[in-house]
Parts: C-alpha cells; sequence; structure tokens
C-alpha cells in the first residue's frame, strides 16, 4: 500500500546560487531550491554589450529575434517570475568578482556554489572554493567555450552542438572538469530559441541530481581536451545572427535529424 507523500525532504546540502535576474534564472533557482537548501542567491546584472552591438542601426530581424527569444522564455519559464524565497542579493554587472561577494560566500559556507549566467568568476573565489564551484554552462565543451555557446553551433550547422555542460569552474574560461553534458530534444520544427530553451528546462532536472551525485563521489569529474573555440561577445553580430536564420530556412533541423545519430556520435558528450 502506498501512502501519499506528505512532502518531499530537502537535502541538507547547503548552496549559494550565482546567476543572473531573467525567468531563465529564476526557473534554475526553483530547481535548486526544490532540492536544496539554497541559502542564498546572488544575483548579476547582464551585460547589454550583445544586444546592444546588435541594436546598431535599424534592423528588423534584430528586433523581432529579441522578441521571440522574450516570447518563447515566457512560454518556457513564465510560471517562475519571481526567485523563490531565500537571501536574494541583487549585483551590477561586473561585480561578481567583489570582495563583497567572497565575504558573503565566506559568511554561508555552503557546500556548493552553483554558477549560471554570471560574469567570469576569477582566482580569489575559486581559490576559496576549491571543486566546490560548479557551472551550468550553456554549450559543449570543449566544442564551443566562452559567450553566445548555443548560438555558435547554429552558425556552423552543428545542431548537435547544442546542449549544456555542467563542470568545475576553472580559472581559464569554460575549461573546468565536466560532471555531465545535455542534450535537449530535438525536432525538425525547432528554432533557434526552442532549442535553447529545451536545454535549460532539462539542466534544471538534471542539475541536482548532479550535485547529489558528485557530492557522494559516485561522479568522477573528467579532464576536457585542449580543443574546440573560443568566443566573445563582440565576435558576435547581425550578420552572424542572420545567417542562422538563413540556416534554419534551408532546412537545417531536418538535414540534421536525417543523419542524427551519425553527428552524434562524431561529437561525443560526458554522460556520467
Amino acid at each position: 500500500m502506498l501512502i501519499p507523500a506528505v512532502g518531499i525532504m530537502k537535502s541538507v546540502i547547503k548552496i549559494v546560487l550565482l546567476t543572473s535576474n531573467h525567468l531563465r534564472h529564476k526557473y534554475i533557482a526553483h530547481k535548486l531550491f526544490e532540492e536544496f537548501n539554497l541559502k542564498c542567491i546572488i544575483t548579476e546584472e547582464k551585460s547589454h554589450l550583445i544586444q546592444g552591438h546588435l541594436n546598431e542601426g535599424i534592423n528588423p530581424l534584430i528586433k523581432n529575434h529579441f522578441e521571440g527569444r522574450e516570447k518563447s522564455e515566457n512560454y518556457f519559464f513564465g510560471s517562475f517570475s519571481t526567485f523563490p524565497e531565500t537571501e536574494l542579493i541583487e549585483l551590477p554587472h561586473g561585480s561578481i568578482n567583489s570582495e563583497k561577494v567572497l565575504e558573503i560566500l565566506k559568511l554561508y559556507a555552503p557546500d556548493y556554489i552553483i554558477l549560471f549566467g554570471t560574469s567570469i568568476i576569477k582566482e580569489t573565489i575559486l581559490n576559496a572554493f576549491p571543486n566546490r564551484i560548479i557551472n551550468l554552462h550553456l554549450g559543449l565543451s570543449p566544442y564551443y567555450k566562452g559567450s553566445a555557446t548555443n548560438l555558435w553551433p547554429l552558425y556552423y550547422n552543428e545542431p548537435e552542438c547544442v546542449g549544456a555542460t555542467i563542470h568545475l569552474a576553472a580559472e581559464k574560461v569554460d575549461a573546468g572538469d565536466i560532471l555531465f553534458q545535455i542534450r535537449p530534444e530535438y525536432d525538425s520544427i525547432d528554432t533557434i530559441h526552442s532549442l535553447g530553451n529545451k536545454v535549460i528546462k532539462i539542466s534544471g532536472k538534471i542539475l541536482p541530481e548532479i550535485i547529489l551525485k558528485y557530492n557522494k563521489s559516485l561522479i568522477l569529474p573528467v579532464h576536457q581536451a585542449e580543443t574546440g573555440m573560443v568566443f566573445k561577445n563582440k565576435d558576435f553580430n547581425p550578420e552572424i545572427l542572420s545567417m542562422i536564420y538563413r540556416n534554419f530556412k534551408n532546412g537545417m533541423m531536418n538535414l540534421f535529424i536525417n543523419s542524427k545519430d551519425l553527428r552524434l556520435s562524431k561529437k561525443p558528450i560526458i554522460e556520467n
């Protein structure tokens, strides 16, 4: 006989989340809050470099792109309009490595610090919490690292490289040892926005499980190969975005799905 559950017992593992403030970040915060003792959320305002650069001049494609992104994010994460009820500290862009943040982290003394969507974490914080800072990177390392790493694969006609990498944070960009990697469920009707949001959706479900397994030493971090490409904000421009939309229009997803197994095998990922 099954006894109805009164509630799900949270893990006693203490977590601090360093993230940003969009719906996708609030969604990940809720997924961590459901499972762990989420002591504090520190949000850093997103950089406006990409959007500001793309907004140069009047371009209907750019306007439609950002409107589409907002609409898709609302569809996937609209029910997560606020952060969960825990300590919330909001910071301007570029201040995630400040002495104030380090003091807060030391005060809470978390078992793990989770990163999702912040600026690059520097040596001062990394050294204070060795092997205890876990990054949810939107992109499959080492194939694509840095900025916009779920957009660049679509420019290069590689939907198989859209995904997420859960890895230990390191001083070098997205180069830390890998715990787990995630791909979305692909569909021929996927868009630039649905692919990325599918990745985030499934990452929110898998990330807590990976943290729990890593905490129990059931997952051994896998060292990354020194290969792949690293992109910066300044590399992305309206011409790149236009080509991505052209690739979709030219049937990129159908071509990929028709040879999906072969193409996935050529770009293996870590699934501990």
